[in-house]
């Protein structure tokens, strides 16, 4: 899987309660004990990985000396070039003849610019198009990918440097038959009137994190599940498919979870991630905040973004 291409004052924490009470250690996999049967307590500390000939590796505690300080991000001063390819999330092949839209912030409807993807053999899925620059206020970009069987697939939170007037980014779309097939892993059969958001979640050295537990929110800032989410984590093996709870009940070492059966929200939801930075935080049994980022839902639309520790603006 390819996922990792679609794919921060003091830490907002809560009590183990407000997520549906303390498992006790076991794994859960049940929806009627959880509000959202992938959100458990952790066991363990958040922890950073590293992967290496297709094999991951705990290398010791995740960082958060960056959680909930000031966002670096700069705000953009002038239009970008930007070339790449859009690949197949599953197969990495390229993307001819999609069309691929740029937008600010997470505004899915607004227009900065877009691109149709080469169709050759030589050059399938390239694609060439000018970013205009971000309006007052915003500091990153998302893009949305439309294609002959494939699902609108969209890309949230792309930091693009303004100081940089050509670049490049390889991106993914995520193919009808890949939406059918990776529910099917897991027991759970694609609902079209529901939407899906999925990610990777690294610390604040750029490494994925295992032991996190990530979530929908309707709220910000606390974990109010939307009804029907279900959170499921990845195998991380050198192919990384979706597994069920009682393979693997939080995230794994490769950072990666998908959030299916959400209702649609034209509102802003928060797709959260939460986890004990310590152990005192653990035997304590008070959750930390460590990633939030408003986006919608949309059926029969696959939203992905780039998580990171939360800032504090």
């Amino acid at each position: 899987m390819r996922l990792a291409h679609l794919i921060a004052a003091t830490a907002t924490s809560f009590s183990l309660v407000a997520c549906g009470g303390d498992d006790g250690g076991g794994a859960i996999d049940a929806a009627d004990m959880l509000p959202n049967p992938g959100f458990p307590v952790p066991t363990a500390t958040t922890k950073a990985n590293m992967e290496a000939g297709g094999v991951w590796t705990e290398i010791g505690e995740a960082d958060w000396t960056c959680l909930n300080t000031a966002n670096p991000d700069q705000p953009s001063t002038q239009a970008i070039a930007l070339t790449g390819t859009i690949e197949d999330f599953q197969t990495g092949n390229g993307v001819g003849a999609a069309t691929v839209t740029a937008f600010p912030g997470i505004n899915l409807s607004g227009n900065s610019g877009t691109a149709t993807t080469d169709n050759a053999a030589q050059t399938r899925g390239d694609y060439t198009m000018n970013l205009a620059m971000l309006p007052s206020g915003e500091r990153r970009y998302g893009f949305k990918f439309e294609a002959a069987s494939y699902v609108k697939t969209y890309l949230l939170n792309q930091y693009v440097r303004p100081d940089m007037a050509s670049q490049m980014r390889t991106m993914s779309a995520v193919s009808e038959a890949t939406a059918l097939a990776l529910p099917a892993f897991i027991g759970v059969t694609r609902d079209p009137a529901k939407g899906v958001l999925a990610g990777a979640f690294r610390d604040c050295a750029g490494r994925e994190v295992s032991n996190a537990v990530a979530t929908v929110s309707s709220v910000a800032g606390s974990a109010e599940h939307l009804v029907g989410a279900k959170t499921f984590y990845f195998s991380a093996g050198s192919t990384s498919l979706p597994v069920r709870h009682t393979v693997e009940p939080v995230m794994n070492n490769d950072g990666l979870f998908v959030i299916l059966d959400l209702p649609p929200q034209t509102a802003a939801a928060y797709v959260q991630v939460w986890g004990f930075r310590t152990e005192a935080e653990r035997t304590a049994g008070t959750l930390t905040l460590l990633s939030e980022l408003a986006s919608p839902v949309e059926a029969n639309a696959v939203i992905t973004g780039s998580f990171e520790p939360k800032r504090s603006n």
